[in-house]
């Protein structure tokens, strides 16, 4: 297997508080791997770090070989990198449709329609409600 992803003493903090300290790890292409810790261990950190949404201090984050430490959150999005986070975070006013386009917004036109189709597939209730505004589906919607 191929590495995927290599974390190399990794740092970052908010103002004054450390919230990351060495953080070392390597992710195989194939691997499922899972971050367990108590609540303000820093996987939240860990996460938004990786994904360029919070800088690091220190280290190195590389992705398919390639650094990105510094890289932009919408450079590591066009590669592959990408942070969900939990919860009901939708833009209500736009359309079932809308949003999921809006996920896959650095994807060609023919593989983003593709991966709409098949999500539609998966989730049939979305294709019933792909026009209607997503701020109004319930929470299991």
């Amino acid at each position: 297997m191929s590495e995927l992803l290599r974390v190399e003493a990794l740092e970052a903090a908010y103002g004054s508080v450390r919230a990351l300290r060495g953080v070392d790890l390597e992710v195989r292409s194939g691997e499922l791997v899972a971050l367990v810790g108590s609540n303000g261990a820093g996987k939240s950190t860990l996460l938004r770090t990786l994904s360029g949404v919070h800088p690091a201090l220190a280290g190195r984050v590389l992705y398919r070989g390639a650094d990105v430490t510094r890289a932009p959150a919408h450079e590591r999005v066009a590669g592959g990198v990408i942070l969900v986070p939990e919860g009901r975070q939708v833009f209500g006013m736009l359309t079932v449709e809308d949003n999921l386009r809006l996920g896959a917004h650095t994807r060609p036109r023919q593989e983003m329609d593709d991966g709409l189709d098949r999500v539609f597939r998966l989730f049939p209730v979305l294709a019933e409600r792909r026009r209607q505004r997503a701020g109004t589906l319930s929470g299991g919607e």
